[in-house]
This record gives C-alpha cells, structure tokens and sequence, in this order.
C-alpha cells in the first residue's frame, strides 16, 4: 500500500514497515556488491550464474532483515515507554524507526538508542559464530555468512558514532542530559558534534573520490561516505535548529504572547460582511461566536483568510468557526513549548487562554511564530 513515505509492505510487533522508493537502489547496490565482488573474490571455483543471483539475493535481503531489527530493537523500546511509533522505514542510507514522542527522561533516551547498535553486534556475533562453527570454508554460503557479520559489526560502531542524531550521537546526549539537566542544552552540544562529524565525513568522501585509492574502489566508497556526511549534517542541523526553538518557547509563558485582541461577533453573521477586505485582515485578530449572549465558538483573521472564494462568499460565522466545547482552555502560566504541543495534538489553530474562569485571550499558532522571531537566543555561543 502506498503511503507518504513510500510503499508499506506489512507490520511487525504493531508497527508498520515502509519501503521508501529509495530503498530499491540501495537493495541493488548491495546484491551488486555480492555478485560482482563478494562472492566472486572469496569462493573458488568461481559459483555458477545460478548460485550467484540465488546467494546475492539472500544476502541482500539478510543485510536488510539485520538492519530491519536494528529499527526495530528502537521501535519496541519505546513503545514500552510508551510513545508512539508511526513506522520504520527503509530508504536509500539504511533505516529509521519514525517516534512521535520525545523521550521523557535521559535514562529512556540511553537505552532507547544503544538497544539498536548492541542488536547489529549480537546479529554479527551470530553470523560470525555460525561461519566459524562450520570451518570457515570457501563455500559460497560461508562468504554470505562472513560478510554478514562482518557488516553488522561495522554498522554497530558506525551508529555508536557520538553525532547525533545517530545512536551513538543520542548516547551522547542522554549523558549529557543527565550531567545538564537539561535535555534542550544536551541536544544543541550533540547536534554540534553531529555536524562536526557530518562535515568530516563528506570531506573525506571527497578526498577518496578524487584520490580513487583502493583499486578504483574509492570513488564509490566516496560517493556513499559524501552521501551519508550530508545526510547527518542535514539532520544534525535540524535538530540543534529545534532544540533552540524548544529552549525559546521554554522560556516564554502563554500569557506573554497570548492576544488579546478579542472582539465579540454575532453566529449568524456573513463571513463576508465581518471581514470585507479578507486579503488585508489581520491575522492575530480573534473573534468571540456568540449566540443568545453565551459564546459558541471562536474565529481567527487566519481562518478567515485561507477561506476558498465560495466559502468566503456564502458561508456565516458558526459555518466556519471552532466549537467552543471542542476547544479546551490552556492556562497563561503554561510555557510557550506546552501550548505548541497542545495545538499540534489538538490539531487546532487556536487555545482559549481561562484563568479562574476568565477569557484573558487566545494563542495559536501565529503567537508561537512571533514569540520564535523575538525571544532572543539563550545560549549564542552554541
């Protein structure tokens, strides 16, 4: 079934798997690898056409099994923590497990991320252990065997790299957080690090592609190191860019950027007669709905001006507001990051703002925005 992020092919432990469309050129390029390099090299006489594709296949589809259970090792951990996990998908540079929720505390976090690396260790002990308990032949399963664990033993330390968002980079940041207190502060000095080792990577899959060392084999081992470099700095850059958005909102209260430009308009009014010239409104504007003296909803500018044409022409204000008893209220103590949240689960432009039963105003989304551009940084150095 196709879905966002590309093809769901089932559900392990309730968690669906998707093939990103990626995933086809990286499945090829490892089968490749078997046919043209592995197989041929380690076994003598040369395997007949037949055994190759049959054991390059099996060897790729076990290479993508392994790295399948890696996700999945994070998967169960934090669905038994209790977040959420909307799938695991397979793409181009190998896997990732898709948790909506944060970890709640450093110790979740650690073992969250080291469970992934000590799977692909104890898959290449197994791999390893059966190719040694058979007498290392020169059978072409052997080989399959020995690269196998050979290879899950490289992405274990790989991933114990301290650069997030890679385990080992989470790692980091769990005892980081433990240290800082501070799960924000632990995530900005990891991404650095994330960065850091992005950058040196890229640069070094330059160097080995203009160098081409290894008897041509470096361009390609160029081109994937250039490939998975930029892929963590990308990442790496998104997330210290979150972390400092959190810490912003962190350090700002709902009462400091609620509005209070509230003005109380009939249910019953045309939407075109409340807002005339739409393509100027106001977005911070909010509109109490009332009906008979009592409020039963709430309007904002920004509703009003994403409104189609027909809609905008036709439609009355209880056509298009929010339900007031859909909505419930947030208190102007709450952080800045805590209405964020409430208003991307609740899935709602807009939060009353009721403290001892009194309207103060409202915040959405548009308050976040301008409490991002103007609460300054709390940290410029990092």
């Amino acid at each position: 079934m196709r879905t966002s992020d590309g093809f769901r092919v089932g559900k392990v432990a309730g968690i669906p798997i998707v093939l990103h469309p990626t995933f086809l050129i990286s499945f090829v390029m490892v089968t490749g690898i078997f046919a043209l390099r592995i197989l041929p090299n380690r076994v003598d006489p040369d395997p007949s056409d037949v055994s190759l594709v049959l054991l390059s296949l099996l060897g790729g589809t076990a290479f993508f099994v392994s790295l399948l259970l890696h996700e999945l090792a994070h998967s169960v951990v934090a669905k038994m923590y209790g977040m959420r996990v909307r799938n695991i998908t397979l793409f181009l540079l190998g896997g990732v497990s898709q948790i909506m929720e944060e970890s709640k505390t450093a110790r979740q976090e650690f073992l969250i991320a080291v469970v992934g690396p000590a799977t692909s260790a104890g898959l290449g002990g197994i791999f390893l252990g059966v190719f040694y308990a058979t007498g290392r032949t020169d059978s072409s399963l052997s080989a399959v065997l020995e690269w196998l664990g050979f290879i899950n033993i490289v992405l274990a330390l790989f991933n114990m790299l301290p650069g997030f968002p890679l385990d080992g980079g989470r790692v980091f940041r769990a005892g980081l957080w433990a240290i800082l207190r501070s799960r924000d502060r632990a995530t900005r000095y990891a991404s650095r690090m994330g960065q850091l080792m992005g950058a040196l990577m890229a640069i070094g899959g330059l160097a080995l592609l203009f160098l081409d060392i290894s008897d041509g084999a470096g361009g390609i081992n160029g081109i994937w190191l250039i490939l998975i470099g930029g892929f963590l700095y990308n990442n790496a850059s998104q997330s210290h860019r979150a972390a400092v958005a959190q810490e912003r909102l962190d350090s700002v209260t709902v009462r400091d950027v609620m509005s209070t430009r509230l003005r109380q308009v009939d249910a019953d009014m045309s939407v075109r007669w409340l807002a005339p010239e739409r393509q100027s409104i106001d977005h911070t504007l909010a509109y109490l709905v009332s009906e008979d003296e009592t409020v039963v909803g709430i309007l904002t500018g920004a509703q009003i001006a994403i409104l189609d044409e027909r809609t905008y022409t036709s439609a009355t204000v209880r056509d298009v507001m929010i339900n007031a008893t859909s909505i419930a209220p947030i208190l102007p103590s709450a952080t800045g990051q805590e209405a964020l949240i409430r208003l991307q689960e609740g899935k709602t432009p807009v939060l009353p703002v009721v403290e001892d039963g009194r309207l103060l105003g409202l915040v959405g989304l548009e308050q976040m925005v301008n409490a991002l551009r103007n609460q300054p940084q709390t940290s410029p150095a990092s």
